[in-house]
């Protein structure tokens, strides 16, 4: 239900560092009607143009702070709520060519009263930010 606005389509961009591009970022979404700790997600799979991400790669930043995917099972007070969004940075040295790119992203969240997960799948074309 909510999975169609899991991709946010602002905030798609490379990102510097010293003037050096460094990665880039995608903004996320919760497919969910609820918010939930960060603790609750199992699964961040993204897909860049085909290529798909390595977790390790990734860097999740909610409410202002970082962590890297393996730090979430830690994360309880820190909460993403459904209104707000996450931001992913992918390093990537020299970031992502300049226009469209196609992102699919896969987010599995562990709900305390439900026997299955939920998950939110999601596919767009965005052109990268200058």
């Amino acid at each position: 239900m909510f999975e169609k606005y899991l991709i946010h389509p602002k905030g798609f961009r490379n990102v510097r560092e010293h003037q050096e591009v460094t990665g880039f970022e995608v903004q996320l979404r919760i497919p969910y009607y609820r918010g939930l700790p960060m603790s609750c997600v199992e699964v961040i799979d993204l897909s860049i143009d085909g290529e798909k991400i390595n977790n390790e790669d990734m860097i999740i930043t909610v409410k202002g702070e970082a962590f890297t995917f393996a730090e979430l099972p830690t994360v309880i007070n820190h909460r993403w709520e459904m209104t707000e969004t996450i931001t992913v940075f992918v390093k990537r040295p020299s970031g992502l060519s300049d226009g469209e790119h196609k992102i699919q992203a896969f987010v599995s969240l562990r709900i305390s009263y439900l026997p299955f997960n939920n998950v939110g799948d999601d596919e767009k074309t965005l052109v990268l930010e200058a």
